[in-house]
């Protein structure tokens, strides 16, 4: 059986390459850009007011100023702004010719045409946004791999960029095998809730990704068809329940009968051993055991970085970081272990460890903590590997 750091090299190492794409900046949120990005315009494009206010040139020694003119947000004075006279200016304006200092109106007492200001604190070029003095013309703003959030929408939008390249985003099928499951809000004896095909399609949404969900039978025929159907009109086939040994377990086979090349089955990890991972019709295939706790870390271990690196993300995993245990702890087996955690005065706090089929303290958890195999005993205060979970950190790459 291979390890955790195996299975995801053999992962990885299937991945891909897509062709980019031009897009407009609207449709391309939640993307990664598929190479650097440059700025056409200077942003500021101009020396612009910070605040309401009067622009006139600093002058320590003037105690007032004649309004000559006013300029609004939108505006462009042409004529200069003469010694002693200030312009009356809004947010966003441009600063009039002559002028390179803003008194905040809060500041200020105006009679008519004259202004007087109290603000002791002003210095020459107070409340000014100068031109380009957040990006110049031609700078690289954003690097390839980079993701599209809003903010990197909105960077990319106020230097005049109106399209990006990106890698499209996978068209992914979902396929919940078994016969035990109903979708509905009633349950017949022996039956249970069907919850593996929604909470990855919602992992899937997460990611910005869309999904098709399909419940298969534990039918030989049945699942022979969905697989062949999965791989032939989509990008990535996940399913879930049948990987492992038992006479229920048909994924392997179906794999096989459908030409399939399987690249590893079974991880010596805890949850998720007995995943399977193959390429059919050329297409990569994750099959996922049916407990929900491990279907959800392997989703978050092995399949988010293939989709992130697919899609050409710079950092393809979950955020990475070593912080300190909060309890002792005592492991036995050896098989490595995927423990739900939270975070507590920067040290990092277990949850109650659940089996395979529960998901309860993944809904609490901050973070999965990956316990190695090499290592079973933990003093604390000793460092452990954490993996941020995106739903807590708001932080898509690694």
């Amino acid at each position: 059986m291979i390890t955790v750091e195996e299975a995801l090299g053999i992962v990885l190492a299937q991945v891909p390459e897509l062709h980019p794409e031009e897009v407009r900046l609207e449709d391309a949120a939640g993307a990664y850009l598929a190479a650097d990005v440059t700025a056409p315009y200077d942003h500021p494009l101009f020396d612009m007011s910070a605040v309401d206010g009067y622009a006139f040139r600093f002058d320590p020694v003037v105690a007032q100023w004649k309004v000559v003119d006013q300029a609004p947000a939108g505006s462009a004075r042409s004529t200069g702004c003469p010694p002693g006279c200030c312009v009356r200016i809004f947010t966003g304006a441009q600063m009039p010719p002559d002028t390179d200092t803003v008194v905040m109106q809060e500041f200020t007492t105006r009679t008519v045409d004259i202004m007087v200001h109290s603000d002791r604190k002003l210095v020459q070029g107070g409340n000014v946004r100068r031109q380009a003095e957040q990006v110049k013309r031609g700078e690289v703003i954003l690097r390839q791999g980079e993701l599209l959030s809003p903010s990197a929408i909105g960077l990319l939008a106020s230097v005049g960029v109106r399209s990006v390249p990106i890698k499209l985003a996978p068209e992914v099928a979902v396929l919940v095998t078994g016969d035990e499951f109903v979708e509905g809000d009633r349950v017949e004896p022996g039956k249970i809730f069907s919850s593996n095909g929604l909470m990855l399609e919602a992992a899937l949404r997460v990611e910005g990704l869309l999904s098709e969900c399909v419940h298969v039978p534990d039918e030989v025929q049945a699942l022979d068809s969905a697989i062949e159907q999965a791989a032939r009109f989509n990008e990535v086939v996940i399913s879930t329940g049948g990987a492992s040994v038992g006479d229920h377990d048909l994924v392997h086979d179906a794999v096989l009968r459908a030409g399939g090349m399987i690249h590893f089955h079974g991880v010596a990890q805890k949850p998720g051993k007995p995943m399977l991972f193959a390429t059919v019709h050329g297409r990569p295939f994750f099959g996922l055991p049916g407990n929900p706790r491990a279907v959800l870390v392997l989703f978050y271990i092995y399949v988010l970085p293939f989709l992130r690196a697919m899609r050409g993300a710079r950092g393809s995993g979950l955020r990475k970081e070593r912080l300190p245990l909060a309890a002792d702890l005592l492991l036995r087996g050896d098989r490595a272990e995927f423990r739900a955690g939270r975070l507590r005065g920067g040290a990092v706090e277990l949850l109650a460890e659940e089996g395979s089929h529960m998901l309860r303290s993944m809904t609490e958890a901050q973070v999965i903590v990956h316990l190695p195999s090499t290592k079973r005993t933990w003093r604390t205060g000793e460092p452990v590997e954490v993996l941020h979970l995106p739903h807590h950190s708001n932080e898509r790459l690694a």
